[in-house]
């Protein structure tokens, strides 16, 4: 099978006028579940991402999948083990997703000792594995270090998990096209006409669909402002951010969880490849257009770093990336709105908010559900959705641009490949090769 730029030129040559089940607005690992489960059903789904498919807060995450100890700590039993079940499921049936211990350290500024050994082994058994926690005073040096304790997680490239939806989602029959978004919303009786904007090529078409899936993570109200000229009440838009650093400085076997030593907000240090992931930041933003690092966030998380490995600086900066979060919920403190997802159904779209990358599965079975309902039609969700697609053996680079439709270097670099987050040079060296590779595709389709 291929899913390339051939073949999204022929999508587009026959979009207009097509007439779909449902369409779902926003590429990130909520649409392209939720695709991925609907087409495992027959239903006829269309894709659409205004940029490429994991271009938002789907690419830029701490790239964990994991229960969430702090959502233990708040006392979210039930949501942490939700996710602790798709932990393991994840961790079962994909190879991209990796365990990884963490050392979450105890110091001046930490949780206490007696708090971390309880609720480490609740969150071991409610991971279902009966687990006790075991405290070692070595392995770290630093000013005020007491010891630290050990635990299982997992780490994933988040957009290749994504992709891997995306493709399943072609492979069962949907049809998939970034670059194309959804600009107006026209309601009927029976039916929403949306007009759809190429904005890597030109062209607009419209299509009929019967519900609209409003999955455009931080860009949701714009959606949902088009379909009811109305905004969505309590969103929160949360911006986290992480600096890529380095390696060669940290002699690190685990990654590290600890408090920052500045305000006692939980961070993590991630290896990945060449360097380390460092964050994250948590505050409120207005706008999604808002989402890059600042100066300050960059001080806070050089700064919390610095108490654990005195000899960071600047120089070890090789990039850095922020995601933001559509939160639903109350209150001035990011920390404190609840990380559980939130579906809202006006008419007929459906609005997802607040899904983590961990329980991407869950939400789409619950979502799907109120699609079956509407359409009234007995969709089975049990198990769904399943990753059925694979590179096997084939060249990373081929797959990302034949078997992924890949349009640009960046698609390649930061979504399909992660040099961007793995490598001291962020893929700069690898950028004539991909840079050949793709208009290799599209040369030979210009001059047919």
């Amino acid at each position: 099978m291929e899913f390339s730029y051939l073949t999204r030129r022929n999508e587009l040559a026959s979009l207009d006028g097509k007439r779909f089940d449902v369409i779902v607005v926003g590429g990130g690992i909520v649409g392209a579940g939720i695709s991925n489960l609907l087409s495992a059903n027959g239903i006829k789904v269309l894709l659409v991402d205004k940029r490429d498919f994991a271009s938002g807060t789907s690419s830029n995450s701490s790239k964990l999948i994991h229960g969430g100890l702090r959502y233990l700590g708040q006392g979210h039993l039930k949501l942490t083990r939700d996710l602790l079940r798709e932990r393991n499921y994840l961790l079962r049936h994909l190879d991209f997703v990796k365990r990884m211990d963490f050392d979450i350290l105890v110091d001046d500024g930490s949780w206490s000792k007696s708090s971390l050994y309880f609720g480490l082994f609740l969150y071991n058994l409610l991971g279902g594995r009966l687990r006790f926690p075991h405290f070692q005073k070595n392995g770290y040096s630093y000013q005020g270090y007491r010891g630290r304790f050990t635990y299982e997680d997992a780490s994933t490239d988040d957009a290749l998990l994504v992709i891997h939806n995306v493709v399943s989602s072609v492979m069962q029959g949907a049809v998939a096209i970034n670059y194309l978004e959804a600009t107006t919303f026209r309601d009927s009786e029976d039916e929403v006409e949306t007009t759809l904007t190429d904005r890597f090529g030109e062209g607009s078409y419209r299509v009929r669909t019967k519900i609209i899936v409003n999955a455009a993570g931080p860009w949701v109200n714009f959606a949902y402002n088009q379909y009811t000229s109305k905004d969505i009440q309590n969103l929160k838009l949360s911006k986290g951010s992480h600096l890529i650093l380095k390696r060669d400085k940290m002699n690190l076997e685990n990654a590290v969880a600890f408090r920052s030593h500045l305000d006692r907000r939980q961070m993590f240090i991630i290896p990945k490849g060449e360097v380390v992931l460092v964050g994250t930041t948590d505050r409120f933003i207005e706008s999604p257009l808002s989402g890059e690092m600042e100066a300050d966030e960059m001080a806070y998380i050089l700064d919390s770093v610095r108490k654990i490995f005195p000899s960071i600086d600047r120089q070890d900066i090789v990039g850095s990336y922020s995601g933001i979060r559509p939160l639903y919920g109350s209150g001035n403190d990011p920390g404190r709105v609840t990380r559980d997802f939130h579906i809202d159904i006006t008419g007929k779209m459906i609005t997802i908010m607040g899904v983590k990358i961990t329980d991407y599965r869950r939400a789409s079975r619950k979502i799907s559900k109120y699609i079956g309902e509407m359409l009234e039609a007995d969709l089975e969700v049990r198990d769904l959705p399943k990753i059925l697609y694979n590179r096997g053996e084939r060249d990373p680079l081929d797959s990302a641009v034949t078997m992924e439709c890949a349009l640009t270097v960046e698609d390649v670099l930061r979504r399909r490949l992660g040099y961007y987050y793995t490598t001291v040079d962020q893929g700069r060296s690898k950028i004539r090769t991909i840079e050949d590779r793709i208009n290799k595709i599209i040369t030979a389709d210009q001059h047919k």
